[in-house]
């Protein structure tokens, strides 16, 4: 499968920055390039510090928060595409 950003193609971007298996599956999924992951922390760390008053502690909480957040997110989505699989 070829791996393509997801901010990349937001962009207008190709965003094409990977494969992974199966190799022969040429359907796309998408993900997030090394880039815009720095970015996308930079902008955590940002938030996390503007609610926190700037203290370590609570960005690293807030980030937790947006990590638990993503995983239930994840989570919900395979469970709706399993039932649609009728599996």
């Amino acid at each position: 499968m070829t791996v393509v950003c997801s901010w990349c193609r937001h962009e207008g971007l190709a965003g094409v920055f990977g494969e992974k298996a199966p190799f022969d599956d040429r359907r796309e999924t998408h993900g997030i390039c090394p880039s815009h992951r720095i970015q996308v922390r930079i902008g955590w760390s940002e938030t996390g510090s503007a609610r926190s008053g700037d203290t370590q502690g609570s960005t690293t909480l807030d980030v937790g928060g947006s990590i638990a957040r993503s995983a239930a997110h994840l989570l919900s989505g395979l469970r709706n595409l399993s039932r649609r699989a009728g599996l």
